[in-house]
């Protein structure tokens, strides 16, 4: 096996096996908070492993260029854009997931993935960065009003 191909297996089995502990970690949450209807929760958290782990495989297809994150988001937009064949049945099952229950396994993960340069470099430019934030909160926040805006006019709502 060439060494391309086993860094490519190596690249999923890290994205399959995080993915799965995030998904497995958030049923346990749904089973904690007593949601009836575990076998719907499967299959929308298994739809919502299917388009992470296609958003990655876009990601190594088209060599890297943009981040996963653009990859996975544009694979979740189009799995549920009306028109999209099987949009409907991917949203309803997504519908039975508790979105809010995989904030604690995705932010332990990404505790976890800190390094120790990392939390230096936080400590060096924390005032900058807590600046920066506000701003690109700020803008996302008029950003996003505005386009809001924008839609609820052409829509003449």
């Amino acid at each position: 096996m060439t060494d391309a191909a086993q860094t490519t297996i190596d690249k999923l089995l890290r994205v399959l096996s995080t993915t799965g502990a995030v998904l497995g970690l958030t049923l346990l949450s749904h089973v904690a908070a007593g949601v009836g209807d575990i076998p719907a929760v499967i299959a929308g958290l298994c739809c919502l492993g299917a388009i992470v782990v296609a958003g990655f495989v876009l990601t190594w297809a088209t060599g890297d260029r943009l981040p996963p994150l653009v990859w996975v988001s544009a694979v979740a937009v189009a799995a549920g854009f009306p028109g999209v064949p099987g949009a409907a049945w991917v949203l309803d099952r997504l519908e039975a997931v508790n979105f809010v229950a995989t904030i604690t396994p995705v932010l332990a993960f990404a505790a976890l993935g800190l390094r120790q340069g990392d939390v230096d470099s936080f400590r060096r430019n924390g005032v900058t960065i807590a600046v920066v934030a506000v701003f690109v909160f700020f803008g996302t926040f008029i950003g996003s009003a505005l386009v809001a805006q924008l839609a609820i006019v052409a829509a003449g709502v």
